[in-house]
């Protein structure tokens, strides 16, 4: 069973948004599955470099279409995906170089913090904009 189950309920309204929401579901299940089979530190960090990429990539991407939109929120927006940003690359830091361990508390936290954003932050925009791709 998956760690977060992609439902048209997370559904923007945008293409490109939509489908890097569901690769970055994909991307904390399989962080998730790797974790809840111990899988090792060098495979943790891939994945979780994978998703710091991808996420970074979709964010530039996100707040670009944002911007062209001239979404009111976007400053605060752009706050929320950093201040995420910046906490998976503390985790990593800690990870690599103090041999913190991966945690159901990391995992919730990287559930709850997507469908939460997804489901409420970006919704917004997709409610107050024409965000059709």
């Amino acid at each position: 069973m998956a760690f977060i189950n992609w439902t048209d309920d997370f559904k923007t309204g945008n293409q490109t948004i939509d489908d890097q929401h569901h690769g970055l579901v994909e991307t904390v299940n399989k962080f998730d599955d790797a974790a809840c089979k111990g899988k090792g530190s060098r495979i943790m960090n891939e994945i979780l470099t994978e998703l710091i990429d991808y996420t970074a990539e979709h964010f530039t991407c996100e707040e670009g279409i944002m911007e062209e939109a001239g979404y009111q929120k976007l400053k605060l927006h752009k706050s929320q995906h950093q201040q995420l940003l910046e906490r998976v690359e503390k985790f990593q830091f800690e990870f690599n170089n103090n041999g913190k361990r991966i945690t159901k508390d990391l995992r919730e936290f990287l559930k709850y913090w997507l469908t939460n954003h997804i489901l409420k932050e970006d919704k917004d925009f997709a409610n107050s904009t024409a965000v059709k791709s």
